[in-house]
């Protein structure tokens, strides 16, 4: 009873009941002989406490399976399914051939070094990373794999925050100019109320009051399924109102703002990157550098953070205030607040950081 190894995998050897007389139970666990030990001493304590153990064995489960099924039950009915789909293609061609069983958390620290190695941001490990533990906790959920999920042993990467790229008004007026006659007017969409690419393709005429000058992203379309609203500036108004007159025309451009030959448009990427390419911009410039420009144009126009949090859809202010710094009045108006309050006063601060007596 006890530790053996087979090949490259240890195995765990022991009786239930205890002693000759019970049944002998044999178990894989992986290539890591404290991996082996560790769970041979959980098995023992579930002997020595009453419990049986072979109600905690779970055969091995293929990782390619467990994957397959994923995508086909869990991740199929999520928004970001094509994140998904790309990230696990990743996980396969590196953990090819194992088991959900044998993938420790030596081997998920592995994996994190050889995808850095390889020239990987640490952000981009870091969503694989999340991936991989979401199929384990995927996993453990539907009986696959016993024990914890190995994935949280193995600590996330810091991510340095980087520098927020926006465009000029001169290069977003390059940009919509070099955009084919489509996609200009998702563009300035885009520009004009910081949606999302997803977002703004799924905008339908009824998320959309010109009499009221607003425009509604949809709950069910959103990245944090819930609703919000932007106003709509005097540049979006003009295209959508140009836009409405093919209502007439039928078929998609009925319900969805945004079409091409009268099919909804769902996918741009192709069309931007010719448009950033004739626009003489670089590839730090993407679909979603247009709703950093929305942010900071606002932020430099004098904006307060709380609308901004708003419109952004934003869970936390915190994620708002890498734009704070773009503001004119944001370090200077701060100097009324400083020193002791004038007596019998009291003051208030209102969302734009222009603080006003009481």
């Amino acid at each position: 009873m006890g530790l053996y190894k087979r090949g490259r995998i240890w195995c765990i050897d022991y009786y239930y009941p205890p002693g000759r007389s019970g049944k002998r139970i044999r178990e894989r666990v992986g290539p890591v002989k404290d991996e082996a030990r560790i769970l041979l001493a959980k098995r023992l304590e579930d002997i020595r406490l009453g419990r049986n153990p072979e109600l905690r064995r779970i055969a091995p489960k293929p990782f390619k399976d467990a994957v397959k099924e994923f995508l086909e039950t869990h991740a199929l009915l999520r928004r970001d399914y094509r994140s998904f789909k790309s990230n696990t293609g990743i996980l396969l061609r590196h953990f090819e051939g194992k088991t959900l069983q044998e993938i420790t958390p030596r081997a998920v620290e592995d994996f994190v070094a050889l995808r850095l190695k390889s020239g990987v941001s640490g952000a981009t490990v870091n969503r694989q990373r999340a991936c991989l533990s979401k199929i384990f906790n995927w996993a453990i959920g539907r009986d696959y794999f016993g024990g914890d999920n190995p994935v949280r042993r193995v600590p996330r990467l810091p991510e340095s925050p980087g520098r927020v790229r926006f465009l000029s008004p001169d290069e977003a007026a390059e940009l919509v100019s070099r955009a084919p006659k489509h996609l200009k007017p998702v563009i300035v969409c885009a520009l004009h109320t910081g949606g999302r690419r997803r977002e703004v393709l799924m905008l339908r005429w009824d998320d959309v009051d010109l009499d009221r000058g607003v425009l509604y992203f949809d709950q069910t379309n959103t990245k944090n399924a819930k609703q919000r609203e932007v106003p709509v500036s005097p540049a979006l108004d003009a295209v959508l109102r140009e836009r409405r007159k093919v209502r007439a025309i039928g078929g998609d451009a009925r319900d969805f703002l945004f079409t091409r030959h009268g099919k909804h448009l769902k996918d741009v990427h192709g069309g931007f990157e010719a448009a950033r390419e004739r626009a003489g911009l670089g590839h730090d410039v993407t679909f979603h550098t247009l709703r950093h420009t929305f942010a900071s144009w606002y932020m430099l126009n004098g904006g307060d953070l709380y609308r901004l949090q708003k419109y952004l859809g934003h869970s936390t202010i915190a994620l708002t205030q890498r734009y704070a710094h773009l503001s004119p009045e944001h370090l200077r108006a701060g100097v009324r607040f400083i020193g002791p309050p004038a007596e019998g006063r009291g003051h208030t601060v209102d969302t734009t950081g222009q603080g006003t007596g009481a």
